[in-house]
């Protein structure tokens, strides 16, 4: 066989290898390489893969972000209240690590960024903060390793969502909004069935959880790695941090597990710590009864609705239901009363 017929096959048998890698990079669903491209109806469907390539290279203002109770805050709603181009990147199961690391790509990538929304979840505060509870992250599409990028180049769930990209091109089709990114408002049920089939009342546990030095100091280096160290270094960004109201039977296992006061003191050092930055507020809701106790709100005893997030943004822009120094105790001690009173037997009687 001649040389020019040996080199004839190899480019045939290299062809398809490159026009699939030059097809992702020139559509690039992911955002890997590059913004969006114009007018091209683009499919956003997973969050690990996309949220990076969105914080580098979309344009925006504002970030909303945190696990998977801040995925019913809209952006569209908060760009109408602040006057600023908001997206949404959060991730399902995100801990403050995740959560923590996205925000600095957004800061590093993105010079106009000046407000960052972030959900704070009762039970991300007192861990280790190196914490990822999500086992599958690729990785490979964070670093700036080319080398690697063939995982990207070469994978059928890339191809499949360009060929969901050219579909919605052929219908003349809209991209997907953040507003519906990841948004499971309405594909669950709510109310109090849906809540108490996936609730075991446990029994009354007498030992209770203990709030340690250890435990303290856990949530000091958490919150500082991955919240307070990013907030002192950009002083002229704003970063208001909400703690996500969940259901009164959220408080009811507290109680008979033995981690009520547990959950309040580790609340309570975490106000202590972010307060002391100065463009940090916060904002809580647990003492909304209104909210908590009203069972139509919530899927689980974690995730309300996209009314309840709604509500979590007009709040934060009207300055309702912020924590300062000076009513922080108050707000805990409302938090105990509420909760330490309340008619649980009633629910399920």
């Amino acid at each position: 066989m001649s040389k020019k017929r040996v080199f004839f096959i190899c480019i045939l048998l290299f062809l398809p290898s490159v026009l699939i890698s030059l097809l992702v990079f020139i559509f690039d669903p992911f955002f890997h390489y590059h913004k969006p491209l114009p007018k091209y109806p683009y499919v956003l469907e997973n969050e690990r893969y996309q949220n990076d390539g969105i914080a580098k290279h979309f344009d925006y203002e504002l970030l909303i972000t945190g696990s998977s109770t801040s995925q019913v805050l809209l952006p569209s709603h908060a760009s109408s209240l602040w006057g600023r181009n908001a997206i949404r990147t959060s991730f399902a199961g995100g801990s403050l690590k995740e959560t923590g690391e996205l925000v600095d790509t957004a800061i590093t990538s993105n010079n106009n960024l000046k407000v960052v929304i972030r959900g704070l979840d009762l039970g991300r505060i007192v861990q280790d903060k190196d914490t990822l509870d999500y086992d599958d992250i690729p990785f490979y599409l964070y670093d700036k390793n080319p080398f690697n990028d063939y995982k990207y180049l070469y994978n059928k769930d890339v191809m499949l969502n360009i060929a969901g990209s050219l579909v919605k091109q052929i219908r003349r089709q809209s991209p997907d909004s953040f507003d519906d990114y990841e948004n499971w408002n309405d594909t669950k049920t709510f109310g109090k069935d849906a809540i108490l089939s996936g609730f075991e009342r446990i029994d009354i546990i007498e030992n209770k959880q203990i709030y340690t030095e250890t435990d303290r100091a856990k949530t000091n280096d958490n919150l500082y790695e991955n919240i307070l160290k990013t907030a002192s270094k950009n002083p002229d960004i704003d970063f208001i941090i909400f703690i996500p109201p969940v259901n009164v039977l959220y408080w009811d296992a507290a109680l008979r597990s033995g981690s009520f006061e547990y959950t309040l003191d580790a609340l309570d050092e975490s106000f202590s710590r972010l307060l002391e930055a100065e463009n940090i507020e916060i904002y809580a809701f647990d003492d909304c009864t209104e909210i908590t106790c009203d069972f139509n709100n919530y899927i689980d005893t974690l995730h309300f609705s996209e009314e309840i997030g709604t509500y979590i943004l007009d709040s934060i822009y009207s300055g309702k239901h912020r924590i300062t120094k000076a009513n922080k105790d108050e707000y805990l001690n409302r938090l105990h009363d509420i909760y330490t009173t309340y008619n649980y037997d009633s629910i399920f009687n």
